[in-house]
């Protein structure tokens, strides 16, 4: 028997049609709209990053002119106030390194930053040496003082200065840029104008020539900036809040720090002797600059609530648009539905009973394939459901046994599979260096403190080494007390700098114990160089090396050139 009405017939062919065009309109404009929206929302939303970034740039900026005012208060720090300077400098490093963590690496690359870091450990080093050792000589003094500034002002002259990488942004935005290059180059300015009289302080002798004329230009430079801060700005910047503070700043560094630095210039050119010492100096002149970071911050307030009413702005826009285009998508969708299920399917299902009248098998072959092709779809997603599972649950198993469950790094299984795949990724000319550490009379950590104590030696040491690694490198804890890093790298001195920071790291380590005493511990190094061909020599040098660390007084770095150091 024919069909009631054939499934290509010209009412079908018609309401197909209209559907289509109603999707195709609708897409149309969903094109157009949405991409309007989105991207002012984006450009927005950028805005808001680029100026985080710039800020994470500032911070640095101010941390490190912060520690380098900590460094003079340890160097020139009277024997009574050598410890509270002491740790107020180690409190600074702390917070100068963990800024420069957080600028992204396509500002702060992993090069730059290492490089950032190899000036920084040199000036601290010098300062340590300098405040460890009798500080009776001015020029020790005024070497520790110059190689701190040289490795803070390496931050500005390589990464501070470029601020072109901020200027991408609408071209409303050069005068905030201005505020907060103005910010952060204040203050290390007024910073580096106290380091200034430092040597003369120590050795009670006028100014040169050519420091006053470095003083002179660092005034000029400091009015120049505070001048730039005063710009009038459409932005948030430009608050009442803001510009209090200003005045606050400039008003307390007036009165404290650039009146004392002008009395001390007066008493050097009349050749009379400084009413100040250099150690009351240095704390004098820091607590000047103390409300700086404020000002840092409500900048940044500021500018983020500023773009982030833009942003909210925008988004009302793209969201407006977004349910304006889901209801136009959703009428399309229940229209195309009830057509389907009130003319289309009817129409369908007439054709089959119509074609099955008068047959012997009045079942639908349409209908059975349908049934089971939906069958197989949800066993098929049942399956994936099962692999996924699977799957998770096998990475997990293969992470326990590569984990070490007390440190927290690799276990030895887990460092000699890694290490496979970090030689699978280097070239056979590549150097790849391996750090044996072992800790320092650990067995009498044991006998003196338990070993749930030594336990959490090991657990501690696990996650300082993870922190100081590199995301690149390699942590394992090959033995009872014995860790090991491996990475490659062609520079030497690179490798040495990275080796002696884990050095620092261990000697900086701090452990209590459940009764309050503090833990503290050295480690020794063993350090081996080879290609990824010869490992087992590699193993066995390192391993020499450790064993020479250990055997000539502990606490060493062993087998990298003249590395042989306490």
């Amino acid at each position: 028997m024919k069909t009631l009405l054939a499934i290509n017939s010209p009412l079908i062919k018609k309401i197909a049609t209209f559907s289509f065009l109603i999707v195709c309109l609708a897409s149309v404009l969903s094109w157009g709209l949405i991409k309007d929206a989105y991207e002012h929302y984006s450009q927005a939303q950028n805005n808001i990053e680029q100026f985080s970034d710039f800020y994470r740039v500032l911070d640095v900026s101010n941390k490190l002119a912060e520690e380098r005012g900590y460094a003079n208060q340890l160097i020139f720090a009277t024997v009574g106030s050598m410890a509270h300077a002491k740790a107020a400098f180690i409190k600074s490093q702390m917070e100068t390194d963990e800024a420069l963590t957080k600028v992204p690496q396509d500002i702060l690359s992993s090069a730059l930053l290492q490089n950032t870091l190899s000036h920084l450990i040199r000036g601290r080093e010098e300062v340590d040496i300098y405040a460890a050792g009798p500080r009776t000589d001015p020029h020790e003094a005024r070497k520790a003082v110059d190689m701190m500034m040289e490795s803070t002002e390496y931050f500005h002259n390589v990464l501070f200065v470029k601020t072109e990488s901020f200027i991408k942004m609408e071209p409303t935005a050069f005068s905030a840029i201005l505020q907060g290059q103005a910010l952060g180059e204040l203050r290390n300015s007024t910073g580096k104008l106290g380091s200034y009289f430092l040597y003369y302080l120590n050795t009670g002798t006028p100014l040169s020539e050519s420091q006053l004329e470095k003083i002179s230009r660092a005034w000029q430079q400091i009015e120049t900036q505070w001048w730039l801060l005063g710009i009038p700005t459409s932005y948030s910047s430009d608050t009442d809040s803001f510009r209090t503070l200003m005045l606050k700043t400039r008003h307390n560094f007036q009165n404290k720090g650039a009146a004392l630095i002008r009395h001390l210039q007066t008493q050097s050119e009349n050749r009379e002797s400084y009413s100040v010492s250099v150690s009351e100096f240095t704390v004098r002149y820091q607590d000047s600059l103390n409300t700086f970071n404020d000002m840092l911050q409500m900048y940044l307030f500021n500018v983020h609530q500023y773009y982030g009413k833009v942003k909210n702005q925008a988004l009302e826009h793209f969201v407006l648009t977004l349910i304006i285009l889901f209801t136009i998508y959703s009428l399309a969708i229940i229209g195309i539905l009830y057509i389907h299920f009130n003319v289309v399917k009817p129409l369908l299902k007439l054709n089959v009973r119509a074609k099955s009248m008068g047959e012997d098998d009045v079942s639908s072959p349409a209908y059975q394939e349908v049934c089971e092709i939906k069958a197989l779809q949800s066993s098929l997603d049942k399956l994936e459901e099962h692999i996924d599972e699977n799957r998770i649950l096998s990475d997990e198993l293969k992470k326990l046994t590569e984990i070490d469950a007390l440190t927290g790094v690799l276990n030895r299984r887990g460092f000699e599979l890694q290490r496979e795949k970090l030689l699978a990724t280097v070239s056979a000319d590549t150097p790849v260096w391996l750090v044996l550490i072992d800790i320092d009379h650990f067995k009498r950590i044991n006998d003196t403190w338990g070993h749930p104590a030594g336990d959490k030696v090991l657990a501690s040491l696990g996650d300082t080494l993870n922190h100081v690694a590199l995301p690149n490198w390699m942590v394992a804890r090959i033995g009872g007390e014995e860790f090991a890093v491996m990475f490659s790298s062609d520079s030497q001195q690179d490798v040495l700098n990275s080796v002696r920071r884990l050095q620092m790291a261990c000697r900086n380590l701090r452990v209590m114990t459940d009764n309050g005493e503090v833990i503290r511990l050295t480690a020794s190094f063993g350090v081996a160089k080879g290609l990824p061909a010869d490992q087992d020599r590699m193993m066995s040098d390192a391993d020499q090396a450790l064993y020479q660390s250990k055997k000539t007084g502990r606490d060493k770095i062993t087998g990298i050139g003249d590395a042989e150091s306490h």
